[in-house]
């Protein structure tokens, strides 16, 4: 007999959280927009909100991807909580001094979603565990 058990016995069922680890390659970016339209579409957003949603996701992940050290795991949690999709991305990153706020992906990243954030923690020989979160409400968007 299996022996199973939760990972997180106090989760929310009724707000359940998709998470998926994938190497931090660019040859997975398209499995990971294709699980967030697939959340937005069950979630009956319309069409033009799930090509943001697609669109943010490929912005964020790429920006992960391009800073991920070798063999990286990238962490991609999704949750559809008080009517919008909640995303938050995270990857092991080499030292950087890149500034987010002057790039290019990073506006794209504002125009398309209703909140924005980019948090980095200390890991292990001068890595970080950085971490984007955004979240994107459904229906229309200003």
């Amino acid at each position: 007999m299996a022996n199973v058990k939760t990972i997180e016995p106090d989760q929310d069922y009724a707000h359940p959280v998709v998470e998926l680890r994938i190497r931090a390659t660019p040859d997975q970016l398209s499995v990971l927009r294709a699980l967030a339209a697939a959340i937005a579409i069950h979630e009956d957003f319309d069409l033009d909100s799930i090509a943001d949603i697609k669109l943010a996701m490929d912005e964020a992940c790429t920006y992960l991807i391009v800073r991920a050290t070798p063999e990286a795991v990238l962490v991609c949690r999704l949750q559809y909580l008080n009517n919008a999709l909640h995303v938050e991305v995270s990857t092991t990153t080499a030292p950087s001094d890149d500034t987010r706020d002057n790039s290019f992906g990073w506006h794209v990243l504002n125009a398309l979603t209703d909140s924005i954030d980019m948090t980095r923690e200390p890991g292990v020989n001068r890595e970080s565990i950085t971490t984007i979160e955004f979240v994107r409400s459904k229906g229309k968007h200003s």
